[in-house]
């Protein structure tokens, strides 16, 4: 509609210009049935120059013209090569035309077969390429210039040659100065063919964009489900079949001077097949996109389309021209069921892009049948056909559901985010209550765990101490020196309390509070204290109960070397080392006792002394601290070796706490 303003618009300015608008002219029906369009009137057969006769029957005619075409022409045989021949003349008054630079212009002119413009005799312009498939939607443009002859009356003749019995269409001419016929002549090439072919090639360009897309969906399938749509990479795929489609479909209407390099039969049946198959596609497409498929209704069409595609190959009607108007109602059934599925899918959920899509397909159908009437020379030839823009409104509308849907998921997508994003909070908000109750809880534990550790000391260490120099004092059995007693619960006591100051996983640290605590107790017994530490890297689980178990083994190891070695000298070293364990080398520590005493090898730990727990409580620490620990005999004296690891393994991780340790 806009177009058909816009050429109303360029016809109104040029009444009010310089231009001649033919409408009436004399036509005249040759007995010739040659093709050859000649350089000159002068050269015509007999055919033609009996139109230069007095007694040649000129018939006045109303422009546009048109001869009716045979429904179902057959043609004679030998009749390929034989033209039928029509002649129009129009007469052109000297007052006309004063200005040098002259055009003719026509909107259209359409036969199957060829055409030439004579002016004054001469041949201005002639068609070239097909018969069939000729440049009749390019409109008609004649330079004049040079065959006027100022102050003289001139005479236009066109020169119409087609196939017998297909009938033939001329519109009404306008002749006047190119800059007057300009406007109009640029507006309806625009309308007729550059406009459908931007048009097209853009969505052919969009249709191999959706064959990458489809193409990278089945590839990427098998990886991530994720990725592919409802009807994974087949909507895509249909898309570009629609868009090769629709650009095969418009060929017919494009084809310009140059005419074919193929035969016109085979063209034909070609844009045929483009025209099925953009319903046809449609149809699937629309049932992916809107979540409405049709299985049945649709294996019946892919089976219509085959059966279309096989009976009207060109093996059989090709002496019949006059069939291909009659072909093209074959696109009429897969039509109709597109638009039973955009006017259902429309009904079932009425957004504005399945309305806007539902109400293409009556407009569709009415935009067919005006070019179907126009191929038939049944309505005004200087109209617009509007087939063009059908596939290009529908496959307009399908980008727009496909953009209206592709909106609608971010949508979705957002409110989805939005949901994720509060109950992530609320997930984040339990998570940090649940992780402060854990806290509270892990404290409260860690606390229990100390009290009944020191209740366990308190009880084993220096309650078991005092409990049997109590039991000693009463039952009057063996004369104890209370205050050396006293003295060694004093010492427990003061171990147990630096046991719970931080060391920071310092083990020289610990070492070192031993050194306070015992040195004194050592030098009064008269054995000399040599102290030999050297950098040790920092034990991270040394926590307050490791620090009482190292404490509490080297405790007793002196302790078993004051009472029973008679040693004068006790050497403590330190060292970084590695050990064997499990066939692997593990990093750790060593703590060496050594003393000048009585050599001493304790029993195995499978022989149990009765009265002798010492060297059993410091096994059973090693074990619970995942160390190691032996006593080797030297000619003069004893040395015990005590290995700490690095880190803890999960398995030397789990502390017997609470586990009930005797103190000697």
């Amino acid at each position: 509609m806009l177009g058909l303003l816009l050429l109303a618009v360029c016809g109104l300015a040029q009444a009010q210009s310089p231009v001649l608008h033919i409408t009436e002219a004399q036509m005249w029906p040759s007995s010739s049935t040659t093709w050859m369009q000649p350089p000159s009137m002068a050269e015509l057969d007999a055919g033609d120059s009996a139109m230069n006769a007095a007694d040649a029957e000129w018939q006045p005619v109303s422009l546009p013209h048109a001869r009716p075409r045979t429904p179902w022409p057959v043609a004679a045989p030998g009749s390929a090569d034989r033209a039928q021949v029509q002649w129009y003349r129009v007469h052109i008054p000297a007052t006309d035309f004063t200005t040098p630079r002259l055009r003719l212009y026509a909107a259209r002119w359409q036969a199957t077969g060829t055409l030439a413009v004579y002016v004054n005799g001469r041949r201005a312009w002639q068609s070239r390429g097909d018969r069939a498939w000729n440049n009749f939607n390019h409109p008609l443009w004649v330079d004049l210039g040079g065959l006027l002859h100022p102050g003289k009356d001139a005479w236009v003749y066109v020169r119409v040659a087609n196939q017998p019995n297909t009938g033939g269409a001329l519109s009404s001419m306008w002749i006047g100065p190119t800059a007057d016929l300009l406007p109009s002549w640029r507006w309806r090439t625009f309308l007729q063919t550059a406009l459908p072919t931007y048009w097209r090639g853009s969505f052919l360009l969009l249709g191999f964009f959706a064959l990458g897309i489809a193409i990278w969906l089945r590839t990427n399938r098998r990886r991530d489900t994720s990725l592919a749509p409802a009807g994974g990479a087949w909507p895509f795929a249909l898309f570009f079949c629609m868009a090769v489609a629709q650009a095969l479909a418009a060929l017919l209407f494009l084809v310009d001077d140059a005419g074919l390099s193929m035969s016109f039969a085979w063209f034909s049946w070609m844009t045929l097949v483009g025209m099925v198959t953009v319903p046809v596609c449609g149809f699937h497409f629309l049932g992916m996109v809107q979540h409405r498929p049709r299985p049945r209704l649709g294996r019946v069409l892919l089976v219509y389309w085959a059966v279309v595609v096989v009976a009207t190959l060109p093996c059989w009607w090709a002496d019949r021209p006059g069939i291909l108007a009659v072909q093209r109602l074959a696109i009429l059934p897969p039509a109709l069921a597109q638009i039973y599925a955009a006017t259902a899918n429309a009904w079932h959920e009425r957004s504005r892009a399945n309305v806007l899509l539902a109400a293409w397909g009556p407009v569709s159908l009415l935009m067919a049948w005006h070019d179907l009437r126009m191929q038939s020379f049944k309505t005004d030839m200087e109209g617009i056909y509007l087939t063009p823009y059908v596939n290009l409104g529908l496959l307009t509308l399908f980008v727009y559901v496909a953009f209206t849907r592709y909106t609608r998921a971010l949508a979705v997508a957002a409110r989805a985010r939005a949901v994720l994003a509060e109950q992530l909070a609320a997930q984040e908000r339990e998570l940090v209550q649940a992780h402060e109750r854990l806290r509270v809880a892990e404290r409260e534990q860690t606390l229990l765990n100390e009290r009944q550790r020191l209740m366990s000391e308190m009880h084993d260490g220096v309650g078991s101490s005092l409990m049997s120099a109590l039991r000693q004092v009463e039952l009057g059995r063996t004369p104890l020196d209370i205050a050396q007693v006293l003295r060694e619960c004093i010492d427990d006591l003061k171990i147990a309390i630096d046991s719970l100051e931080s060391t920071d996983a310092d083990l020289l640290a610990l070492l070192g509070a031993l050194r306070f605590r015992l040195g004194p107790r050592l030098t009064g017994a008269g054995i000399a204290l040599r102290w030999r530490m050297s950098d040790l890297p920092p034990l991270q689980w040394l926590d307050a109960q490791s620090a009482l178990h190292v404490l509490r083994i080297l405790q007793e190891v002196l302790t078993n070397i004051v009472k029973h070695s008679d040693a004068t000298e006790i050497t403590v070293t330190t060292a970084e080392a590695t050990a064997a364990a499990g066939g692997a080398e593990d990093i750790g520590v060593w703590v060496c006792v050594q003393d000048n005493g009585r050599p001493f090898m304790p029993p195995p730990p499978e022989v149990a002394l009765p009265g002798r727990r010492g060297v059993a409580n410091i096994r059973n620490r090693v074990t619970v601290l995942g160390a190691r620990c032996a006593w080797q005999p030297l000619p003069g004296g004893t040395l015990f070796k005590l290995w700490l690891p690095l880190s803890q393994h999960d398995g030397q991780q789990q502390k017997k706490s609470g586990q009930s340790l005797v103190a000697n």
